[in-house]
């Protein structure tokens, strides 16, 4: 069960990937034809840039939420992986067409802010654990305002993002180190025939 859980995780994480070309060829074009007044080419290549770090902030999320599933025995289902990936992708197509009316710092702050937001709100029915809420969204601001300062260091961008993988890769290493993979499956597979068994119980004395 957790191996068909990780092959979705990996599976939404090639469709956002697809998700993010698309809307940086969108952005492409419109740096391309000029489409705002108030945005120049530099600002659009920020944009264009900040789209480059965007399966790098799924794949944190991602990474963290299977973590807790793993470690804290939380019940994350793929849709909502589906859902917590689409506001993470709808941060970059906010991005994009605020910073044509307000300018990129605005569009920015108040793109982040409103997925956070987003996330915060409907994190608290997913989880039900104040804890992992606070977690979860501390993470994100970290994880945005990381971003931010990376698009204003043009030279060090691919240092730090490369960086900031293997820091997530070694976090999801060290913190399933003692984890027995083999157990874990099976102890998952024994509470789904348990409660198939419980609901066939209750059918047979209804």
């Amino acid at each position: 069960m957790m191996a068909n859980k990780l092959w979705s995780i990996l599976g939404l994480c090639v469709v956002f990937s697809i998700v993010l070309m698309f809307i940086h060829s969108l952005a492409v074009q419109r740096d391309y034809y000029h489409s705002s007044a108030l945005l120049g080419s530099l600002d659009y290549q920020m944009i264009i840039r900040s789209m480059k770090y965007g399966m790098v902030l799924v794949i944190m999320v991602f990474s963290a939420f299977f973590l807790s599933e793993v470690l804290q025995d939380w019940r994350i289902h793929p849709m909502q992986y589906l859902l917590v990936g689409s506001a993470l992708s709808m941060f970059y197509l906010l991005l994009l067409s605020f910073a044509e009316h307000i300018g990129f710092v605005a569009a920015y702050v108040l793109g982040a802010a409103a997925c956070i937001g987003l996330l915060w709100w409907y994190l608290q029915f997913v989880l039900a654990n104040w804890q992992g809420v606070n977690l979860m969204v501390g993470l994100l601001c970290l994880a945005y305002g990381t971003m931010f300062v990376l698009l204003r260091m043009q030279e060090y961008n691919l240092l730090v993002g490369s960086c900031l993988l293997f820091a997530t890769l070694f976090a999801v290493m060290y913190c399933t180190r003692h984890v027995d993979w083999y157990a874990l499956g099976e102890k998952k597979e024994r509470e789904v025939n348990a409660t198939k068994r419980f609901r066939a119980g209750r059918g047979m004395i209804d």
